[in-house]
């Protein structure tokens, strides 16, 4: 996002701060959340209906009026108050409006996880989701295909969790499924994790090890990759014994790798030049 957009977002998430940190309105963050969600959904089905609520030129007491007549009590009063926020807001265009609009309700579900004490559950879910998806390139090709109707690709994503996942982390991947615009889920669930991280005020560190890690090897890889970062890093760690030894890190756009299969292609690389 750029311009008027950024701002808008930045305030965006500055007032659902404000929303968390009154305990009065925690016990409706995901009901909000999910009500933001089927707000997105109707805007999606709807040119007309972001199209007005992303015009500069509309008031927004007409932008408003137009929210309460279309939903009015069919969604929780603060899914309303936030969904008024981003549609009064200034974008650049429709398509950061809706973006914006589904981030906050994204926001919405991972604060009540917090709340519930079951977002790094989510998160970790999120991950292993992700992982899933770079696992089977059948799957992500399904998933992100798009002459694939969405209608195939939430039933094919209720099938794979079929009630295993926290309800949030199922939630938050069924809508994924039918509101891809484009994207590759896999795309499209890094940037949910990421979210969930920024959360906690975390970053995530994507790490793969030729073995599984024990809790203390774990422990102590997140305290270094922590204070190196300046904030909290939540690793996830994915096991690939093609990597021989070592492990790769990535957070971000920033790569750290030392696995033993890296070395040996290095070594080919200088032997055979």
């Amino acid at each position: 996002m750029l311009g008027a957009s950024r701002i808008s977002q930045q305030n965006l998430r500055e007032s659902l701060d404000a929303i968390y940190d009154d305990p009065a309105r925690r016990d409706s963050l995901a009901e909000a959340g999910t009500g933001v969600l089927s707000v997105v959904d109707a805007a999606d089905r709807e040119r007309s209906l972001r199209s007005l609520w992303s015009d500069t030129a509309t008031a927004d007491s007409v932008k408003e009026g137009v929210l309460a007549q279309l939903f009015g009590s069919r969604v929780p009063e603060l899914t309303t108050e936030v969904v008024g926020r981003v549609i009064t807001s200034r974008w650049s265009n429709a398509s950061d409006m809706m973006d914006a609009m589904e981030e906050s309700a994204a926001s919405l579900l991972f604060m009540a996880a917090e709340v519930a004490g079951r977002l790094d559950t989510v998160e970790e879910e999120l991950f292993r989701f992700d992982r899933s998806l770079d696992a089977s390139p059948e799957l992500q090709m399904a998933l992100s295909n798009p002459a694939t109707p969405p209608e195939a690709k939430v039933a094919l994503v209720q099938d794979l969790l079929d009630g295993k996942s926290d309800p949030i982390t199922e939630e938050l991947l069924v809508y994924l499924a039918g509101h891809l615009h484009g994207r590759h889920m896999s795309a499209a669930v890094t940037q949910l994790s990421a979210l969930a991280a920024v959360r906690r005020g975390r970053v995530v560190a994507e790490v793969t090890s030729a073995i599984e890690l024990t809790e203390e090897q774990k422990s102590r890889l997140t305290t270094a990759l922590s204070n190196i970062q300046g904030r909290q890093v939540l690793v996830n760690v994915t096991v690939d014994p093609n990597v021989i030894g070592g492990i790769q890190v990535r957070v971000g756009d920033e790569v750290i790798d030392g696995t033993l299969a890296t070395r040996i292609e290095q070594a080919r690389r200088r032997l055979t030049s």
